[in-house]
């Protein structure tokens, strides 16, 4: 079957623009290219790509979209890999050929591209304008060959591609120019450049096909594991790599002659970062290798070293070191062959206390191999650190964890890990803020530090002062063995463990190299057999809800040791508590996950609780259903604490609401007769939902001209009002802010704009009260500048109800958006973003599920295929975005 596509499209090269010519020796043209001239020839001796008729090669020439995918094509046939599934698939796609008038000669192999995903739809747009065929882009055609060849190698993000003008490739083209460049088929000019958006010529893809026809008949992998690594005094490496195809690269690599880079070519690295059982890319230039990108995460200092931290002193045989994680300073003697490296190469004692001389102003880091020796001190044995190599680099700042003391709007305090030392940093003024790895401000760290018990991370820069704090709810680890997981599967092969909601495999290899110990009161060293027993459990006594881990790795990050122990033990084996504590605002509760504002982490709830499990303050009835209701009503807000056992599943939940509006539709004081209804309140939020809330015997009002018992008559019934509560989660204050009651007011509703200073409603224009309230139920947004703002903005069209007082100002406005459109951002929990020529706006949207199946999309993912593309936002009657 290939050998009879192959044929045909042999056929199709002499029908259409690539006719076939008797022999590369006859090329009258490849003059014009010398740089090319041999690889032209090549090409056409293996049948890759033919001649003129007339005998010319036109090497200059621009290929289009289509010949490219009859080159691609043709590639992949003669190298043995086409996917048999995507061949005689013309009849599937001879519609959209048409529609988008692809060359007759060339419908058999785009066909093909598009069933073997080489093409997408929304490339054949490109193929032709009238009817006349485009020259396709370096970079389009560099998306052929790179998905034409994901099927062997790797794609990654492409954010390591380093050409000058990277920045002009396309993010859909960056991963697969990342791929060409790493396996060596492209490079950039003489210039660095790329030249993304250039036109390819027949002569650049000859050698594209060539440098592909000889990576794919060689069968060239280049991915492999360093099985081996030998430092010649950090003069140069020796390093064995088990390539994936089974053949093995033996290298000689110095600083000099390779570079190393991370896995997304982001950072260039030295070769002393590489380490035994590492995953590595190598890139080829032929069949020279010029890089390496360690597809690893690079090993920490953390686990490369004996001890980390930044030199205090080196002097009189002599080094301190303050680690960086307690920073406390410990003394090492220097052993009489220490060897000392700076930025991985080999260097001497006097050069570091030189570098250490010249860099007062910055902080000199060092990673240590150690050894102990039992020795006499003045006259008593005793063990004395030596330090056997120092690996040295300057850093401009330095990194320390801790958990927080207190956290002010300038200056965070913590005591370091590890130790007493208490520690403090004032921020720098473009200090960044993070929760976890979302980019947060000092508000949000500072409110989370108010929440419990968290833990920072602080970098500070060479004037002392934090340029980055992140804060999370767990410690920071050093290592893995350091953390506890819970087990989810283990045997022979592998062990599967969780935490924080993450599952991970860990892959044995051999158990023979493993030492397990489990906790029967004491930990005990058992066989795998042994440990395995433990986790299966024996006989009844042996039954156990959840087993917990810790686990020791090696410096390849391969597991030395197994630490297991029972639910109920883990407090006395791990040292630490079996629950763990939680409380702040709730962001919401969906899919049966509690999440708090300040947090990153989702908490699982039970499917029932016991009447001492949950409480929710101020409310007559304590039920799941009542707390999710609060939990994703934008018009309340839930306060609350929890406590969670090691599978971060809650175990009690105390909460009470803390602030809340919307329609009074019935207050009942300390004199109602009925004892149920006496000192309750029932609210009706924006969403429909109606809350029953208890309130404090008399609630304060904010007015002389009503108090709790006019609230209790008729006439208030309806009316809007802001509620505020005590740490009971009782209402204390009852603030009516829309009523026939409040003398002077009119509602008006329609459209808005704006009239100079002035907002217009339904054509009339009112001025502005200087404490002019808004709400919405389709944005967050709530200052009286970002609403002017969206006025403003012709993309967006609100409606409002609003309250006018006796001086003709708005007081209080209800707005929803009736229509808005723009360029798609992101959909994220509940809102969508989008870009119009102003700014980015918000808006909320119904459910997920609901909004899925109203713009046809089958999964949250989809909504990345809309990123970047002009939509139309359309709302429902309740302000909320329901489709688009």
């Amino acid at each position: 079957m290939k050998r009879k596509m192959a044929m045909a499209l042999a056929a199709v090269l002499v029908a259409g623009s690539l006719p076939v010519t008797a022999s590369a020796a006859t090329f009258t043209d490849i003059n014009e290219v010398s740089w090319a001239s041999s690889t032209i020839q090549a090409v056409s001796d293996k049948g890759l790509i033919n001649g003129y008729e007339d005998g010319t090669f036109r090497a200059k020439n621009n290929v289009t979209y289509s010949e490219a995918m009859v080159m691609v094509y043709n590639l992949m046939s003669k190298t043995g890999n086409l996917k048999a599934s995507a061949t005689n698939t013309l009849s599937i796609y001879q519609s959209v050929l048409n529609t988008y008038k692809i060359p007759t000669w060339s419908q058999s192999t785009v066909a093909y591209g598009l069933s073997a995903q080489i093409l997408m739809a929304a490339d054949l747009p490109k193929f032709t304008t009238n009817g006349v065929s485009n020259p396709a882009t370096r970079q389009d055609v560099a998306v052929m060959f790179g998905r034409a060849l994901s099927e062997k190698y790797d794609i990654y993000a492409g954010t390591g591609v380093n050409y000058n003008d990277s920045w002009r490739i396309s993010d859909e083209a960056m991963p697969y120019v990342d791929l060409l460049t790493r396996l060596g088929i492209v490079t950039g000019d003489d210039s660095g450049n790329f030249n993304p958006t250039a036109n390819i010529t027949r002569a650049e893809m000859a050698v594209m096909m060539n440098k592909t026809y000889d990576l794919l008949s060689n069968e060239l992998a280049n991915t492999g594991e360093i099985t081996e690594i030998v430092n010649h005094d950090g003069d140069y490496y020796d390093v064995d790599v088990k390539m994936d195809n089974g053949e093995r690269n033996r290298l000689t690599l110095s600083d000099d002659n390779i570079s190393v880079y991370n896995k997304d070519g982001s950072r260039e690295l030295p070769i002393s970062s590489l380490t035994k059982g590492d995953r590595v890319s190598l890139v080829f230039d032929g069949l020279v290798i010029t890089k390496i990108y360690l597809l690893d995460e690079e090993a920490s200092a953390q686990e490369k070293y004996d001890a980390v931290g930044y030199i205090y002193s080196l002097k009189d045989g002599y080094l301190n070191l303050e680690s960086e994680n307690t920073g406390e300073t410990t003394k090492y003697k220097i052993n009489t062959n220490c060897t000392y490296y700076l930025d991985g190469k080999k260097t001497t004692e006097s050069a570091i206390k030189d570098v250490i001389d010249d860099n007062s102003d910055k902080y000199v880091y060092a990673g240590l191999y150690t050894e102990t020796k039992n020795e006499k001190v003045d006259g008593k044995r005793q063990d004395v650190l030596y330090a056997n190599a120092v690996y040295v680099t300057v850093k401009d700042e330095y990194t320390q964890t801790g958990e927080v003391t207190d956290f002010t709007s300038t200056t965070v305090y913590y005591k370091a890990s590890g130790s007493n030392a208490r520690k403090s940093a004032d921020f720098a003024s473009d200090c960044e803020f993070y929760i976890g790895d979302k980019k947060s401000s000092a508000k949000d760290l500072e409110e989370m530090a108010e929440s419990g018990t968290v833990y920072v991370k602080v970098t500070v820069n060479s004037k002392g002062k934090a340029t980055k704090i992140v804060m999370t709810e767990d410690k920071f680890t050093d290592n893995t063995a350091s953390s506890t997981y819970t087990v989810k599967g283990f045997n022979k092969d592998r062990i599967i463990v969780s935490r924080g909601g993450t599952s991970t495999t860990y892959e044995f290899g051999s158990t023979s190299d493993i030492t397990f110990y489990i906790w029967e009161g004491k930990w005990n060293e058992v066989s795998f057999k042994g440990a395995e027993s433990f986790y299966d459990g024996d006989d009844d006594e042996d039954d156990y809800d959840t087993m917990y881990a810790r686990m020791n790795f090696d410096k390849s990050g391969k597991i030395t040791a197994i630490y297991m122990a029972k639910d109920g033990d883990r407090e006395n084996a791990f040292g630490e508590a079996e629950e763990t504590e939680r409380k702040g605002t709730v962001e919401y509760i969906k899919d049966g996950k509690l999440k708090f504002k300040t947090s990153s982490t989702e908490y699982t709830l039970q499917s029932k609780y016991d009447e001492d499990s949950l409480e929710i303050g101020g409310a007559p009835t304590s039920s799941l259903t009542v707390l999710t209701r609060m939990a994703n009503c934008d018009d309340v807000t839930l306060y609350a604490e929890i406590k969670a056992d090691g599978n971060n599943k809650i175990t009690d939940i105390e909460a009470r609401l803390t602030a809340a509006e919307g329609k009074m539709i019935e207050y009942n004081g300390k004199d109602t007769s009925d004892s149920d209804k006496k000192n309750t309140l029932t609210l009706e939020t924006s969403d429909g939902s109606q809350f029953k809330l208890k309130t404090v015997s008399n609630p304060k009002t904010d007015s002389d001209d009503y108090d709790a018992e006019d609230l209790q008559t008729t006439g208030y019934r309806g009316s809007s009002v802001e509620l505020e509560f005590n740490n009971d989660g009782e209402i204390s204050k009852i603030i009516v802010t829309d009523s026939s009651y409040n003398s002077g007011t009119k509602r008006v509703k329609g459209t808005a704009s704006l009239d100079g200073s002035k907002i217009k409603i339904d054509g009339k224009s009112y001025s502005w009260d200087s404490k002019t309230y808004i709400t919405s139920s389709s944005f967050t947004y709530s200052t009286k500048d970002m609403f002017e703002r969206m006025l403003q903005d012709k993309d967006i069209e609100v409606y409002v109800e609003a309250t006018i007082s006796d001086s003709n100002k708005v007081e209080r406005i209800n707005a929803r958006v009736e229509s808005a459109e723009g360029e798609f951002v992101e959909y994220d929990s509940g809102s969508v973003v989008i870009e119009t020529d102003s700014r980015k706006w918000s808006f909320n949207t119904v459910s997920k599920n609901t909004l899925l199946k109203n713009c046809g999309l089958d999964d949250e993912k989809d909504f990345e295929k809309k990123e970047g593309k002009n939509v139309t936002l359309e709302f429902n009657s309740d302000g909320l975005v329901e489709e688009f």
